[in-house]
């Protein structure tokens, strides 16, 4: 294991080289009061100002801070930044800036987006299109990972535990877009995976061919398989799958009507989280359920708010997550909530 030595220094000299990557930095708004909880035990981690909306945290490989998105003019909307939020001793601070790029959106999935040796992986416009980016720890500037043409984009990054491959969805671009129905065929998401250097890209499922909407893919922590949310053409309904890593072995996660989406691994890949309206609820909460299947356990109950995105710590011990209250137009703020049924932190 990399010593808490090495991994302070990837993440000072990740956020120091990102910050003078050629992109405009402002200085990012003071966190919000992390002592303040709701009525389910959720702890507030980050609240922006304005419009802006925090999204899609994801804890750094040694579980003392948080990646997320920025979006600086709301909910998916306009420019977006990376950030990291430090947690010392458990308490969130002033977060940095990676990357923040004027009418550029740089966006990281939930999950497995940040690597110890290789980096952040996220997907950016900053060429022109949607694709897959890596910021690697002491470089100077994002590397490209891949390259291609179409009305389609390479979205939702997320690497393998040995850090050689990352694993991402190809979906058409918004603007592209010729229904909100996504009957067009072209508008039905596919899998990848590809090699960090950009060599070896292999698609692993077809979503035209076989009438089905594939997304956000998260890599196990052993490597073996893959989980990501998918529906069909004609249905509203998303569901969990689980495959293996190279594309054989698809199987049905969660079960039910409803939509199921964001999953990411714990960190022994016994369980996953995920975003649901499981029960028929509203809006979105929180669940977790075991990596074989079984009974979904819910986790936050936020009163009517939406909570999604999830992420879990290294530790095992917290699940991080974006949560608004009110109107789907609101931004998001990031909170973090204990595991259920582990030791109060």
């Amino acid at each position: 294991m990399r010593s808490r030595l090495a991994v302070v220094a990837f993440l000072a000299a990740l956020v120091l080289t990102a910050c003078g990557s050629g992109g405009q930095s402002p200085r990012p708004p003071a966190p919000s009061d992390g002592r303040a909880a709701r009525g389910d035990g959720a702890q507030l981690l980050y609240r922006g100002q304005g419009r802006a909306s925090a999204q899609n945290p994801a804890f750094s490989p040694d579980g003392k801070s948080v990646l997320f998105t920025l979006f600086h003019d709301g909910y998916n909307e306009g420019a977006a930044a990376l950030r990291v939020l430090p947690l010392k001793n458990g308490a969130p601070e002033r977060p940095g800036t990676l990357l923040d790029e004027s009418d550029r959106a740089a966006v990281n999935l939930p999950g497995s987006s940040w690597h110890p040796s290789a980096g952040v992986a996220f997907a950016s416009d900053r060429a022109g299109r949607d694709e897959v980016w890596v910021l690697p720890p002491g470089g100077h500037r994002p590397t490209r990972v891949t390259e291609h043409h179409g009305d389609t984009g390479y979205l939702e990054p997320s690497f393998s535990p040995d850090g050689t491959w990352i694993v991402f969805q190809e979906s058409v671009e918004k603007e592209n877009a010729t229904r909100e129905s996504d009957d067009d065929p072209s508008a039905l998401g596919s899998l990848w995976k590809v090699r960090r250097d950009g060599s070896e890209p292999t698609r692993l499922l077809d979503g035209p061919a076989t009438r089905t909407d594939n997304r956000q893919p998260n890599w196990s922590p052993k490597g073996d398989r893959l989980v990501f949310q998918r529906r069909a053409a004609d249905s509203e309904d998303w569901a969990l799958y689980v495959m293996n890593a190279d594309g054989t072995g698809l199987r049905r996660l969660t079960d039910g009507p409803g939509e199921h989406t964001d999953p990411s691994w714990s960190p022994d890949g016994r369980s996953v989280v995920f975003s649901s309206t499981a029960g028929g609820l509203d809006t979105p909460q929180i669940f977790v359920i075991p990596a074989d299947g079984g009974r979904p356990t819910r986790v936050t109950r936020s009163g009517g708010g939406y909570d999604g995105a999830p992420s879990w710590s290294p530790d095992g011990r917290w699940i991080a997550f974006e949560a608004r209250s009110g109107d789907e137009d609101r931004p998001t703020s990031l909170w973090r909530i204990p595991v259920p049924g582990q030791a109060k932190p």
